[in-house]
């Protein structure tokens, strides 16, 4: 949860000094590939492997960058404080997901749950000024809505590979793979090869950031319910803006207090589920 915390805080603040999200983020994950792997290779990982680490793993990379360069890309237009909290109540999804697909039981906390996220997106997302969007503002969000969705589906995929018995570790590395290409391949079509020296000072930490957030979920996932492990996780968004609003100076409105206290409860009712 911290770690996530920081590592959209630093999203924020790069892109309000010009880096190419495409570039960032290869060089973001270029430092997760190299270090998930190297402990993967000490520990004997890749050998424990098996055909259902890679019919999810592969897919589940994809999905991780679509909704990272997205979400990161959307920052150029949004704030933090705003659209951290949305990009991460993509457990809504997920639990849906795990109760329809995976059968997880569904409660009336969790239903509650579920309710004051959506009310919570309701009030920070502003529906009401949604017309009035500058075209940017409103392309920077239906990238958000879409980098949402992509992690919504990714958790979910992520519960029922370990519910099949992919180990975690060897999970992670397959899905470096796809990740790490897709991120090459989207940098080149750029041409933003060079990366500026805040792609080269921040990227690497973001890196080590999300390799931390990676490895604490996917263990959580081993002994509790998607539906409960995700909204706990995504509670960094509170913690992201706090911090966007005193160091980024964001504005502190009533639909960001709104939207967050919603959001927080949303995140209580599955803790308690």
């Amino acid at each position: 949860m911290l770690a996530g915390a920081l590592a959209d805080l630093i999203y924020k603040w790069v892109q309000n000094r010009g880096i190419n999200s495409a570039t960032f983020v290869f060089y973001q994950a270029t430092t997760f590939t190299v270090v998930i792997w190297i402990i993967a290779v000490i520990f004997g990982q890749p050998a424990r492997i098996i055909p259902t680490t890679w019919v999810f793993g592969l897919p589940l990379g994809l999905l991780g960058y679509i909704g990272i360069v997205l979400f990161v890309t959307s920052l150029k237009e949004g704030s933090a404080s705003v659209y951290a909290p949305l990009f991460r109540l993509s457990f809504i999804i997920t639990a849906v997901i795990a109760f329809v697909v995976l059968d997880e039981p569904v409660t009336l906390a969790k239903v509650l749950g579920i309710l004051l996220a959506v009310a919570a997106v309701l009030s920070l997302a502003d529906l009401k000024g949604f017309a009035a969007m500058g075209r940017s503002r409103l392309r920077s969000m239906l990238y958000l809505l879409a980098a949402t969705l992509a992690f919504g589906i990714a958790g979910a995929l992520n519960k029922e590979a370990i519910n099949q018995g992919s180990p975690t570790v060897p999970l992670v590395i397959v899905q470096t793979i796809t990740f790490t290409s897709a991120s090459f391949i989207h940098m080149l079509a750029t041409r933003r090869v060079r990366p500026n020296g805040t792609t080269l000072r921040f990227a690497p930490l973001v890196g080590l950031l999300q390799l931390t957030w990676a490895a604490l979920l996917f263990q959580s996932l081993q002994t509790g319910d998607a539906s409960i492990s995700f909204p706990i996780v995504q509670l960094s968004f509170v913690l992201t803006a706090i911090l966007a609003v005193a160091f980024l100076r964001e504005a502190v409105t009533r639909n960001l207090v709104i939207g967050l206290s919603a959001a927080s409860l949303a995140v209580i009712a599955f803790a308690l589920a």
